[in-house]
């Protein structure tokens, strides 16, 4: 169907693309006064600066999103995130352990642990954002970590900013990569700072045309498919693991879902950056399933098993999905996705509308807009900029005396 352009659609266009570039801009001065600190100052006050100067820019997307693509998030907390460790014989805790709010009883905290790997099921271009505001949730919206392809480096303002917060661009050669990824979270693990480590294992958003290469993949080396997402690639995830140590316990597993998509249709197709925040083809419901594993139980040091594993996690990634497909929500965990869809597939009758399901909510489920409510904050960047003016008007006046002076 055509787009339909109007005067809404076209200030959507001109506010958040200029508002963001202008935004990243000024982050990425603020960012260039810090290079003193880089190379003569304490590394920690470095590094505690640039944190402050990602938060202010990571409020400023959360705004874009909370004004031109509300949406709403839909949180599954898996048992896992609520015991100890993974022995699922040890006592849950409840939700409420996990969860701060304020007075009026809007939860305004996610609590994790300060330093932490995420892995996602990559399903559109935007699935980053929508992560971040997980982290911004969690207070955690500073220290987040990317790893995204190398050609992104080369964005006027924005590849430079990224660079800055120590993004990991990866080339798609191991031999490179590998380098790259050692010798950035080396530097992390020393630094003993929080960190949000942002990884895609399927290493490219599902698609019509990678779903058929995941398939072909899976026939050629003899193993199990998925349905809705795509087989994962274990050398990145396994060199980041290496690389911190024992530097972070936890891997969490965010399995997201969209809103209004129909089984074997592909997010992208509807999602796409541009009708997200520019014609107002945002998903209503953003939808994330969060379990965790100790990394201390994960065979990362063993190739061939820690494949293995990250299939097993994938399969089980692929069977949440499949329950969201039909439900409309997410289970509190992989078994109960498996146990309600064996039952659903004995039963002859027509599966009730995902609407009336969505009434039965998961006790470990909440849901909470998309919004900050500091919006002076907005403003700070643009401070960066005075620096850059008072130089400019001392330069300026040094030149009129010189010039006066000689003539």
């Amino acid at each position: 169907m055509p787009t339909k352009w109007s005067l809404q659609i076209l200030i959507n266009i001109l506010v958040v693309n200029f508002g963001l570039f202008f935004q990243t801009t000024c982050v990425l001065l603020g960012q260039i006064l810090s290079l003193p600190l880089y190379y003569f100052g304490p590394r920690h006050i470095y590094l505690q600066y640039i944190t402050y100067v990602l938060e202010l820019w990571s409020q400023t997307l959360v705004a874009v999103i909370q004004y031109f693509a509300p949406s709403s998030m839909v949180i599954t907390i898996d048992d896992s995130c609520l015991r100890d460790n993974n022995d699922i014989s040890s006592p849950s805790a409840t939700l409420d352990t996990l969860i701060q709010r304020n007075k009026n009883g809007n939860i305004t905290k996610l609590d994790f642990p300060e330093r932490i790997i995420v892995t996602i099921n990559h399903q559109t271009y935007a699935d980053w954002a929508y992560v971040w505001c997980v982290a911004f949730l969690a207070k955690a919206h500073g220290v987040m970590k990317i790893i995204l392809k190398d050609s992104l480096r080369n964005l006027p303002v924005y590849g430079l900013a990224m660079d800055f917060c120590e993004f990991i661009f990866m080339s798609r050669k191991l031999a490179t990569d590998q380098h790259t990824i050692v010798d950035n979270l080396t530097r992390s693990k020393e630094d003993k700072r929080p960190l949000w480590l942002l990884v895609c294992p399927e290493g490219t958003i599902i698609s019509e045309n990678t779903r058929k290469k995941s398939k072909d993949y899976a026939e050629k080396n003899d193993v199990k498919d998925t349905r809705h997402a795509l087989l994962p690639r274990s050398s990145g995830l396994r060199i980041c693991m290496q690389s911190l140590g024992d530097s972070v316990d936890w891997l969490y597993d965010f399995t997201i879902g969209y809103s209004d998509i129909r089984p074997g249709d592909y997010p992208e197709d509807i999602y796409t950056i541009p009708n997200i925040f520019f014609f107002n083809k945002q998903p209503k419901k953003l939808h994330v399933h969060i379990r965790r594993f100790h990394i201390k139980d994960i065979p990362y040091n063993n190739e061939t098993e820690f494949s293995k594993w990250m299939y097993q996690r994938w399969y089980e990634k692929d069977d949440l999905l499949a329950y969201f497909y039909k439900e409309g929500q997410f289970p509190e965990n992989h078994q109960h996705a498996i146990q309600d869809l064996d039952i659903a597939a004995t039963k002859t009758a027509p599966s009730t509308s995902s609407s009336s399901k969505e009434n039965t909510i998961n006790p470990n489920t909440f849901t909470v807009p998309i919004e900050q409510s500091d919006l002076w904050k907005m403003a700070i960047p643009a401070s960066f900029l005075l620096p850059y003016l008072l130089l400019i008007v001392a330069t300026w006046c040094f030149g009129k005396y010189l010039y006066s002076y000689i003539y």
